[in-house]
């Protein structure tokens, strides 16, 4: 769909949801929704609870909403209770709903933020919490319709999940909401890196044919809003066959993580990952198309490679290595800022070149970890609780609350 094409579709229902304002209301309603990345997609904390309900709270009147038909066929496929919201009953459940979990913003569960009535109770899940400034709270700002769709989704949030007083304290600025809103529950999503699901498993193991590698290492890059995007392997001495080859010989799998906006709309980036990715078998994609969830892939990789993804908090659980290549860190700190000291809080070394990357990997190789206590620090700092009972947590908070 073109985006005037879109837009008008947008304004259709958006429309429709105002007029249905006048008429429903959800008074005595316990109608429980959720959502997550603007409804395309089933994932996130919000799918770890949205399962948690599904498996224990079927007393419970809720759905996922979506403008996906995949997402749709997925989920009715399996007997779960799914709405699409670009839909008249999908608008008339938003007016009656009480409660709706989000992860992204008011679009995981509506068409537009004004499409949202005032009297339902917002709960943030968050998509991640990461070093790097997000929502609000980047430097370079924010779009109004996201800025006013943040507002607005924190002037009706009811709580916020976090992971420690820490993270709550620093994260309150991205989301327009005082820490005291946030409660210390950790996430859903990553008790799955705790106790894979059996969907993980096997997606692992069909993905990998059943092979098993000396180390699978996996490098996530984060997605940069402005300009210069995400570059994969930006080192001057890159020789992308003599390192295909390492990767090989040493029967590595490694795994590229990039965007897919980065995939699609960065040439740089996309010409490095398709390169290296025919240049040996042991170099794989595995992006959101691959493996929807990460913290389902995470458990099955021995080191990760970053920047300032959140993908790094999330991996500091499994207390494994870690390298970083944050080769333009003095612009990204400009333009996006940090929540917390990057770099005197970083748990791994700094990787500038592809020698010193090599050297890393032998080191991986040989078993030598030289930053546990590094990882340990930070660890403290971003996680009160590190036993996969989240859900549990949320869901006791969850009865003393709704």
């Amino acid at each position: 769909m073109n985006t005037y094409l879109h837009k008008v579709y947008k304004s259709y229902f958006l429309v429709l949801s105002k007029i249905c304002g006048f008429f429903v209301n959800n008074k005595g309603s316990e109608i429980i929704l959720f959502g997550a990345r603007d409804g395309n997609y089933y994932m996130d904390n919000s799918r770890a609870l949205y399962e948690w309900y599904t498996e224990n709270r079927r007393d419970k009147t809720f759905y996922w909403m979506t403008v996906s038909a995949k997402v749709e066929q997925l989920l009715k496929s399996q007997g779960l209770p799914v709405m699409r919201i670009d839909s008249l009953q999908g608008i008339y459940i938003l007016h009656k709903a009480k409660y709706a979990f989000y992860t992204n913003r008011l679009r995981d569960v509506a068409i537009d933020y004004r499409a949202v009535p005032s009297s339902l109770k917002m709960i943030f899940l968050s998509h991640g919490q990461s070093v790097k400034n997000t929502r609000l709270a980047v430097n370079a700002g924010v779009d109004t319709g996201f800025k006013s769709d943040s507002l607005k989704a924190a002037a009706q949030t009811l709580f916020a999940v976090s992971t420690s007083p820490f993270m709550a304290q620093v994260q309150a600025k991205s989301n327009g909401l005082k820490p005291e809103t946030y409660k210390l529950t950790g996430f859903p999503r990553n008790d799955w890196m705790f106790n894979p699901p059996a969907e993980a498993v096997a997606a692992w193991n069909e993905f990998t044919g059943g092979r098993k590698y000396k180390k699978v290492i996996l490098y996530a890059p984060t997605w940069r809003r402005t300009e210069p995007k995400t570059l994969m392997f930006p080192f001057a001495d890159l020789d992308a066959e003599a390192f295909a080859k390492y990767i090989t010989d040493n029967d590595i799998l490694l795994l590229l993580r990039p965007h897919l906006q980065d995939l699609t709309n960065n040439e740089a980036c996309a010409s490095v990952t398709r390169r290296l990715c025919a240049l040996s078998p042991n170099i794989r994609l595995a992006t959101i198309k691959e493996f929807v969830e990460a913290n389902y892939l995470l458990p099955f990789v021995d080191a990760l490679i970053s920047d300032y993804s959140s993908i790094y908090h999330d991996y500091l659980l499994l207390d494994r290595p870690i390298f970083f290549v944050p080769y333009d860190l003095s612009t990204f700190d400009q333009d996006n800022g940090f929540k917390y000291p990057y770099l005197e809080n970083l748990p791994g070394p700094v990787i500038e070149t592809q020698k010193s990357l090599v050297l890393a990997f032998n080191e991986l190789l040989a078993g030598n970890d030289y930053f546990s206590g590094h990882r340990e620090r930070l660890s403290k700092l971003i996680y009160t609780y590190k036993d996969g009972n989240s859900r549990d947590r949320l869901a006791q908070l969850l009865q003393e609350t709704l």
